[in-house]
């Protein structure tokens, strides 16, 4: 991967760490580690109201790399934060400035990043633009569950709804390496809910996660779920700023035999969190970058 002057690695001042002793919420290890959510079916509705009871809580500590953010890349880890200010940005509390502007500068980070050639932004994410908790829609919270976007056969399916020419997509898929990437980046410095992401290298891709696939009336999506294990490391970076947006890795097509390396990863509660901290705002930003071989 190419870094250039203007998307180094977020490097920070040294100051003391801010680890966390917390609860994240993982998925029982279900048989054949396989969960189908059918919604064409009064089952699938009835099941995905219960889906919680797959729920399992353990308690996690969340390692603070402010100060070694260059230790952890893309390749070797899943995931990279990146020092990238946005001048252009004069009002963050405008939700049409944030989408208009940071959507093409999110996607020349990545193209910077990865040598990407061509980039498919297919959705982005604005969570808690509201002055009051309960104004907020459930899908604008964060999300408190271990997860990835993708699993492998996931992420190819939804390139084929995006790339809908035959010939255009086997062309893609023979020249180039494609990756769903994920550009999570505050909008005001993390204070609470921060965002926490488990080092690949330490998650047991055939053992650990759960294929959850959705089925709906014209269309299905399979995401991934993990089983707990004492092995998963986990990290966050202490009172994030907007200028320091942290990419990951939901799919990587050079990596299918690793299971396409989809990065697991949570909101959180740091019980250190005043408790009158106002709720976290971010843009969360989901794309494709086609990296030629």
């Amino acid at each position: 991967m190419v870094l250039t002057q203007s998307t180094t690695p977020s490097v920070s001042t040294i100051k003391a760490k801010k680890d966390v002793q917390t609860e994240l919420v993982y998925w029982e290890k279900l048989p054949g580690r396989t969960k189908v959510i059918d919604f064409r079916t009064p089952e699938g509705e009835a099941e995905y109201k219960n889906i919680d009871q797959y729920n399992e809580t353990h308690t996690a500590l969340i390692r603070d790399i402010r100060g070694d953010e260059a230790s952890y890349t893309l390749e070797k880890n899943g995931f990279q934060y990146f020092k990238h200010e946005v001048t252009e940005l004069d009002d963050w509390s405008n939700e049409k400035k944030v989408v208009d502007i940071l959507i093409p500068k999110t996607e020349e980070l990545v193209r910077e990043v990865t040598g990407a050639t061509k980039i498919i932004t297919f959705a982005h994410r604005i969570r808690c633009f509201a002055s009051h908790e309960a104004q907020l829609a459930d899908n604008r919270a964060p999300a408190h569950s271990v997860h990835s976007d993708f699993t492998a056969v996931g992420a190819a399916h939804h390139v084929e709804t995006l790339v809908t020419d035959p010939a255009e997509l086997e062309r893609l898929r023979q020249t180039h390496r494609v990756m769903a990437i994920n550009i999570w980046r505050p909008l005001k410095p993390v204070r609470r809910d921060p965002l926490a992401v488990c080092d690949w290298q330490t998650v047991d891709c055939e053992d650990e996660w759960i294929k959850n696939r959705f089925i709906f009336p014209s269309s299905w999506n399979e995401l991934g779920k993990i089983a707990h294990s004492d092995r998963h490391a986990w990290y966050y970076l202490s009172d994030q700023l907007p200028s320091e947006p942290l990419v990951f890795v939901q799919y990587d097509s050079s990596r299918t035999a690793e299971g396409g390396r989809t990065l697991a990863h949570s909101a959180f509660v740091d019980p250190n969190s005043p408790a009158n901290c106002p709720p976290r705002e971010s843009l969360e930003i989901k794309l494709f970058a086609f990296v030629p071989l």
